[in-house]
């Protein structure tokens, strides 16, 4: 049975994903110690998208409760003259 993790919170899920990255880029461990670590990588992903949807669901349900326009997604390319 696969044990369970502590789940981070986003700040330090980052933090922890930019670390695992470093180790990877600097290549001076085994494919196997990679692996985990990649693995580590996309679970800490995969906790960073659901803060950030949590968040966002949050944002949403506050528009609504006061009223406001919905979110619109972000376009970076607009540029506001």
């Amino acid at each position: 049975m696969a044990a369970r993790r502590k789940k981070l919170d986003y700040e330090a899920s980052v933090t922890e994903l930019e670390s695992l990255v470093a180790r990877l880029e600097q290549g001076d461990i085994s494919l196997e110690e990679s692996l985990k670590l990649y693995e580590s990588g996309v679970l800490l992903t995969r906790d960073c998208q659901e803060a950030l949807n949590a968040a966002e669901q949050k944002v949403q349900v506050l528009l609504q409760q006061s009223g406001q326009a919905n979110l619109v997604d972000f376009d970076s390319n607009t540029s506001e003259s």
